[in-house]
């Protein structure tokens, strides 16, 4: 039988839920009324501490797809911490990080919180960049490559730079496939840098695409799977109207502080 408690993190909006024992068919209900009612307090960044977990089943998986639409609603934030082999190996082959958008994995807690603190009112920026693109699919692997050269000497690690790129090709198709107005449309992309994160803003000047998640065949449309892999791939993701009507998308990386010698 599993055992669990709840820790509130109200600078972060978030609660952390800790389970330890099964999670099956037996625990679920009993965690997902838990859960719901966080959600209905407010909660919308839920960290779930499975490093006790021994045991899950597709009751178990299903608990995690309904938690992510409940969180998509709200632009909230799932995160799994401490999964063992096991439990990882059971997250893969019911491809969560495919159907659940929100979802994301932490080897621990306090990593996960450092994850959701996002808000950050007075870092200075270091520097930031602009390019600017005739919005055609042919320049986009030209704009992904200069945007990662230019973060380069941010020391992100390969895996995270692969991330990055991975996230703006999917926001720069999308600009591509839904802002173009005509010949003479452009995509915009601002780079901005600070000593924690990345932020990028992808800005259309069309009619552009809301991020909406629903299902579709098509992989650029603005419910499919390239929305997906922003939402998976970063930190955060944020969907907004530029001044001239079109649609701004922005992406945010966070990145660990130099040590202090």
């Amino acid at each position: 039988m599993a055992a669990f408690n709840v820790e509130r993190h109200e600078n972060l909006n978030a609660s952390v839920l800790r389970i330890s024992g099964d999670l099956d068919a037996a625990v679920v209900p009993e965690v997902r009324a838990v859960l719901d009612s966080l959600v209905e307090t407010g909660v919308a960044n839920v960290v779930l501490d499975i490093a006790d977990v021994a045991y899950a089943d597709s009751a178990a998986v299903g608990m995690l797809v309904w938690l992510d639409r409940r969180l998509q609603a709200i632009d909230g934030k799932m995160v799994l911490s401490g999964a063992n082999r096991d439990i990882r190996r059971i997250l893969e082959v019911s491809q969560l990080s495919v159907v659940a958008p929100t979802l994301c994995t932490t080897g621990s807690v306090d990593q996960a919180l450092e994850n959701l603190d996002l808000v950050d009112p007075v870092t200075p920026e270091l520097w930031s960049r602009e390019l600017q693109m005739a919005a055609s699919v042919d320049n986009l692997a030209a704009v992904r490559e200069e945007v990662c050269r230019l973060i380069d000497p941010l020391s992100f690690p390969e895996s995270t730079l692969f991330d990055i790129r991975v996230a703006l090709g999917e926001a720069l198709a999308n600009a591509v496939r839904h802002g173009a107005e005509g010949p003479t449309s452009t995509v915009r992309v601002l780079v901005r840098a600070f000593d924690d994160k990345i932020v990028i803003e992808v800005t259309d000047d069309g009619r552009g695409f809301d991020g909406s998640h629903m299902c579709s065949d098509d992989l650029y449309a603005s419910g499919g799977r390239g929305v997906m892999f922003m939402r998976a791939l970063m930190d955060q993701v944020i969907f907004s109207r530029s001044d001239s009507g079109g649609t701004v998308v922005t992406l945010v990386k966070h990145r660990m502080l130099p040590s202090a010698e």
